[in-house]
């Protein structure tokens, strides 16, 4: 391979590669009455999910942001919302009563 063919390479995988880059998400989700932390609460937007840590705090790298998320923790509503171009999103969780 010569040099103008692996530059050419090299340029069209740099190419590649920025256009697989995703956009961070992340927030906090909290109880809505109280306004306590929750923990291992589910988000999960697209074909990815996690789970809050103890601080009720979530990250997720999603390559499209015009998609659901969906938020879902054990005695809780489901919450649901388009993320849109928002890259922080703290989210109340309403308890079951």
């Amino acid at each position: 391979m010569n040099f103008p063919v692996k530059a050419t390479f090299a340029a069209a995988t740099l190419m590649l590669l920025a256009g697989c880059s995703g956009v961070e998400i992340k927030g906090v989700v909290r109880d809505k009455p109280t306004g306590n932390p929750i923990s291992s609460a589910t988000v999960s937007i697209g074909k990815e999910s996690t789970a809050t840590d103890a601080m009720g705090s979530y990250t997720l790298e999603v390559s499209d942001t015009d998609q659901a998320m969906i938020v879902n923790a054990p005695g809780y509503f489901l919450y649901t919302k388009t993320i849109g171009k928002d890259t922080i999103n703290d989210i109340d969780l309403m308890p079951r009563e």
